[in-house]
This record gives C-alpha cells, structure tokens and sequence, in this order.
C-alpha cells in the first residue's frame, strides 16, 4: 500500500454521483471493455490536493456484454451512491483523475475499496483508514458487505492467492478478527471467515490439488509449477480447536466440512479420533473433507480407511480418497487408484489418474498400475508418458505414435501438452544413439516421428536441425529444413541460419 500511495497523486474518500462512457487517448481500446468517467463527491482526501466538492475519475470498466477475453486491464465497477477510496493519478485537465496503471498486477481491484458509509476520514495514515473502513464493515448487518470485508482484508495480508495478495495487513492481525465470525449465525459469513483461518493449506479447495500432488509427488509431472513444501496453516494451528468444534457442532453440513479442510497440514493428534467419526457422518460434504484430512495421519489405519472409503457410494467421498492417497503417497494404496480409474464418476477417474501419476514408476506396484492401463483411452497419453520418460526404448513405438497422431487424453485437467511431452522424451532418447545407430535407417522410424513435431515452438524445429547438423547427417537436416520453411507461417529460415553459425547452441542438445 505505501507504493500504490507514493504512485498515487490524489487518495480520496469520495461518493458516486454518476457514471457514463468517455473517450480518453490514454486508454487502448480493449475487446469487453469500455472506457467511463466516474465523478464521485469528495468526502476525504489522504494525499494530494484539495480536488474541490467532487472529482471526475477515468477508468475501465468491462462491458456491460462481455464475449470472454483473454487479457484483462485494472478496471473498477463503481455502483451508484457507494462510497471508495480511490488512489489516482491527475490527468490533464483539472479535476480529472486517472486510474494508476492500465495493467493489473495482481489484486483485480487494486486501487479502490467499497466502504460502508460516507463520513469523514480520521485516519493519520492510508493504511489506517483501510483498516477502519474495513473493520468497520465487518459488523455491517448486510452478508455481502460482511463478505467483501472479509475477502478484501484476506487479500490485503498475503491471502491463499499469492499472486491475487498483497502485504498490506499483518495476517495475524487478519486472523484475530475474522476468528471471531467462524461461529456467526449466517452460514455465508462463517464459511467465508473459517475459509481465511484456514487458507494457507491445499486441502481448502479442489482447484489445488494437481499442483499439490506435484509438489508432494515422486514423479515429475510436466507443465505444473510446485507450492510450498515447507507450506504451515498458521490460521488453522491457531484455531484448531474451534474449527474442531465447529465441525463437529454446526447446522450446516457445508459448514462442518470446511471446517474440517480448514485443519489441513495440521495434522495435531488430538483430532484422529475426531477424524474417525467424521469419516462416518451420515452428511457425504463431511465424509468427503474427513477423507482429505486422513492424508495428514498416514499409517495402517488411514489406509484401511481410505481402501473402504473409495467404494463409499457417494462420487464425492471416492474423489477425495483418491486425492488422500496422493497427498500422503501411500504407494500401498495405488491399486486402489488403479480400481478407481474405471468408476462410474467422471471427476473421480480425473483425480484418480492425477493421483496415480504423482507416483514414481520406479517402484514396480505404480508401474504395474500404469501399465495395465497403457490402453484406458481416457486418458492416453498420460501413463504412457510417465512409463517412458526413464525407460523410453521399450515405449518408443508407442511414443512415435503419439507424436505423429497428437493423441490427447479425453479426462485430463492441464499441465504440458501430453503430446509434446512424449516429443520430448523420444528426442532425448534419439540424442543419446550413435550416429552410426543414427545413420544405420534403424530408427528412421522414430526419427521420422521426431520431425513431426507440431508448432509448440520455433526452438523444436531448431533443434532438430541442429541435432542433424551436429551428427553430420546434412541431407537429412537440408531436407528437414526445406519441408519446415514451406509449412511454417514466418520467418522459421531465422532460426535455422543461426544453427548453422553455432548448431550446438539449442535447448535440448546440451
């Protein structure tokens, strides 16, 4: 906050009075979003000079009919007789204002922030006044004002989103205060407030489990980036007794279970015999999220626990006993992965086989698993690849195959393109023959497929060609070079030029 404040001409508490589309140089055009000159009645101004009784504020907005888009400025949506505070730079004219930057950096609303009423701020500082205006709002009578407090009071003290937080807060600060709504008597407020105790632990939403399994796994799992290993719930070793409480007391089966994810990473004692009556409640909200929480207790017990409950007759409960055996890496359990990779359920066969390729191949029950399922359509390439990236002689016509058809899984939730992943492990194998082995039409076949390679990038087909040029297989590399320039769409010749300086100067040759 004290960058945005040094970056902002004018910080001010101001009223809306009215809304309407304006044309302004200094705003590129945007597809779904639109230009608007918000002129609010000052109340209060922090920094910078005395605007007059109101201002006139220029900045995006989306459009009222977005059609989806693939970049999104900072842009703000005033409502009507609200009252912000606004940070802003000054425009030309007087009485006119900008907002700070035209690109976001992280927290959407960056910049702005809803208050509850319209009085004068007291405040020494830009931080206090947020502050207040923010606890203040928290003892509101309207859910959605309460809510939004509590988002924004997340956000601003490093929240589960690094890259939606700022450090504006002290989060034990955050804690303390939103602590005390976990047991308010609107279900909207509790689960959002027990959300922020808890944020800091990967079992609170879905959404993180491939990057967690990444992160715990033994396998490398291409194109996802890791979290924190080290990662503490801090809210949740804090407050783990009432989250306890709450989840064995509250009316809400909802409620109950965030509750109980809200204790994950944990992994306090006291709660395993909590846990085993939670993975017996009748509610399957609170069975599914007890599930999760039994990757913190790893041992006989939880893997009795888990094998009974991925046969539990609720999708969700199966789901997150697949999840659970990730998580905790119990390689006993993977044939239990392997069974659940035929189920009924769509989304858990998904996290099934995420599960299952958090495991390493390199012990004989998780490639027995994959290799049983080399032919489950759902999901080819996937197992494929994971069998082939340590032993990929065995696999390569398999792999030539999967270059050459860019075969894609059906049930498949993101990271690297499969289809190139297994490009990549048949290039490396190819680089580790001899040229007389290269040279011999033995494995015309693989190189064949390795030309193949698709448009992922310019450095693919650069490196083939200098994989030629440095094996001295030059009418392959010339003819290589010739079909690539007359398929390609720009200037690919560039590329294959500077191989021909420094050819060993390419990606995957060193």
């Amino acid at each position: 906050m004290e960058k945005l404040t040094a970056e902002a001409d004018i910080v001010f508490k101001g009223t809306v009075v009215s809304s309407g589309l304006v044309q302004d140089d200094w705003f590129k055009p945007l597809p779904d979003f639109v230009v608007q000159e918000t002129q609010f009645a000052v109340i209060s101004v922090m920094k910078g000079d005395d605007p007059g009784t109101t201002l006139r504020f220029r900045h995006y907005d989306e459009s009222p009919q977005p059609r989806g888009h693939m970049f999104q400025p900072q842009y703000y949506h005033f409502e009507s007789n609200r009252t912000y505070v606004v940070f802003a730079k000054n425009a030309e004219r007087a009485g006119i204002y900008r907002q700070l930057r035209a690109s976001h950096t992280g927290k959407a609303d960056q910049g702005a922030l809803l208050c509850l009423d319209n009085k004068p701020v007291l405040a020494e500082s830009v931080s206090e006044a947020l502050w207040n205006e923010l606890t203040f709002m928290l003892k509101d009578t309207d859910v959605s004002n309460v809510t939004y407090a509590i988002r924004q009071l997340d956000q601003m003290s490093g929240g589960q989103d690094r890259y939606d937080s700022t450090q504006d807060f002290d989060r034990t600060n955050v804690l303390t205060l939103v602590h005390d709504l976990m047991t308010n008597s609107d279900s909207r407020i509790a689960q959002a407030a027990i959300t922020v105790v808890g944020s800091r632990n990967p079992y609170l939403s879905d959404e993180r489990t491939d990057f967690w399994l990444a992160t715990v796994g033994s396998a490398d799992v291409p194109g996802l980036s890791k979290m924190d290993l080290k990662m503490r719930n801090i809210g949740g070793e804090r407050y783990w007794k009432d989250l306890e409480s709450i989840a064995t007391t509250a009316k809400q089966a909802e409620t109950r279970a965030i509750a109980i994810r809200a204790l994950g990473l944990v992994r306090e004692p006291v709660l395993r015999e909590a846990i085993d009556r939670w993975v017996g409640d009748k509610a399957p909200a609170v069975r599914a999220a007890a599930t999760v929480l039994l990757a913190d207790f790893p041992g006989t017990n939880a893997n009795r626990q888990l094998t009974v409950l991925a046969d539990d007759p609720e999708p969700k409960v199966r789901e997150c006993a697949a999840r659970a055996i990730g998580y905790a890496q119990q390689k006993e359990l993977v044939t239990v992965l392997g069974r659940l990779l035929t189920d009924t359920d769509r989304a858990v066969r998904r996290v099934a086989s995420v599960s299952l390729l958090s495991f390493s191949p390199k012990n004989e029950a998780v490639a027995s698993v994959l290799r049983a399922n080399l032919g489950n359509k759902e999901f080819e390439p996937l197992f494929l690849n994971a069998l082939a990236r340590d032993t990929p002689e065995q696999y390569r016509d398999a792999l030539a195959q999967v270059v050459e058809e860019k075969t894609a899984p059906k049930n498949w939730s993101g990271g690297e393109t499969p289809a190139f992943t297994a490009w990549k492990i048949l290039f490396k194998y190819l680089q580790t023959q001899s040229t007389e082995v290269l040279r011999s039409g033995k494995v015309d076949r693989y190189l064949d497929a390795m030309e193949k390679v698709g448009n992922y990038s310019s450095s693919n087909q650069r490196d083939i060609y200098a994989f030629y040029i440095l094996r001295g297989m030059t009418e392959r590399a010339k003819t290589f070079r010739e079909r690539a320039n007359r398929a390609a769409t720009y200037d690919l010749d560039y590329y294959f030029k500077q191989m021909d300086q420094n050819p060993s100067h390419n990606s995957l040759e060193q």
